[in-house]
């Protein structure tokens, strides 16, 4: 894109940002601004016995700055705390850059989970210089998070664990699955949580690789959506990933439509969502 168009794209993304989202005449709009919260439950026959009934808050894709303001990640926060799961998980692209994504979690109250806070990196993460990157891994730590970024956490409950892993982005970052290998070969049941389902593929083809539930983001289930299919996909394998709950590479994924929006702050065919999954073993 030329220096005039991208100055003529900025110019007009400033303006959207001033379209009123409460107005339901402007349906796109007043879409992107809602939030569902989605209650389910995924049950598993390889899910340890003391692991029976946990309960996982998960969001994705908040994209905070021009579209996503205070007032938005503050009610986000607080949604996500009252849901009162034993952990909460989220999912990357907290802000549009990196800096956003500092920005975000200065801006929000502290989130608490009874096993704890954890995060993974999405691309829009890492958008930004090496010292912007840095502050947003600073501002996770401070706020409690625990950045998962080609690396685990054991969580444990009832006398039994489980592995919480996830790579570092797929697009922007570094993913190695190598340090999380042994531990997934050890652990009876693991949660794999990268930003983007487009590691899967690439995760199925290395040896040891496995995972029992793996939450993702990243494709906003399309933000754009006519007659069931996506006007544009983030992912490289369009609609293959696109949302929802779906059984590929010996594993069950479950793929968020996200809270927020890129690029323009419209959704069409699919709602912003959170979540609150409770773990359940198969007898």
């Amino acid at each position: 894109m030329s220096g005039r168009g991208k100055d003529l794209l900025r110019k007009s993304l400033h303006v959207l940002r001033w379209v009123p989202t409460s107005c339901k005449a402007l349906y796109p709009f007043w879409l992107s601004a809602q939030l569902d919260t989605v209650e389910e439950e995924a049950i598993f026959s390889s899910l340890p016995k003391g692991m029976d009934g946990l309960s996982i808050a998960y969001a994705s894709d908040i994209h905070y700055g021009a579209f996503f303001g205070r007032e938005r990640a503050v009610d986000l926060a607080e949604r996500l705390n009252a849901m009162n799961a034993d952990l909460i998980l989220l999912g990357g692209d907290y802000g549009e850059t990196a800096a956003t994504g500092a920005a975000f979690f200065s801006v929000i109250p502290p989130l608490r989970a009874r096993l704890g806070v954890y995060a993974a990196m999405g691309n829009h993460d890492l958008i930004g210089s090496g010292r912007e990157i840095a502050q947003l891994e600073e501002a996770v730590a401070m706020s409690g998070v625990r950045l998962l970024r080609n690396s685990g956490a054991l969580i444990s409950q009832g006398g039994d664990s489980l592995l919480l892993c996830a790579t570092d982005d797929i697009l922007q970052g570094k993913p190695d699955l190598g340090p999380l290998l042994p531990a997934m070969q050890s652990a009876s049941f693991t949660l794999f949580a990268p930003h983007s389902p487009d590691i899967l593929p690439q995760a199925e083809r290395t040896e040891g690789f496995r995972f029992d539930l793996a939450l993702c983001g990243h494709t906003h289930g399309g933000q754009i959506v006519l007659f069931g299919r996506s006007l544009h996909s983030s992912s490289r394998y369009g609609d293959t990933y696109a949302r929802g709950w779906m059984n590929v590479h010996g594993g069950r994924l479950m793929v968020s439509c996200g809270v927020g929006t890129s690029l323009m702050p419209i959704r069409l065919g699919v709602r912003p969502q959170i979540h609150r999954i409770t773990l359940r073993k198969a007898y």
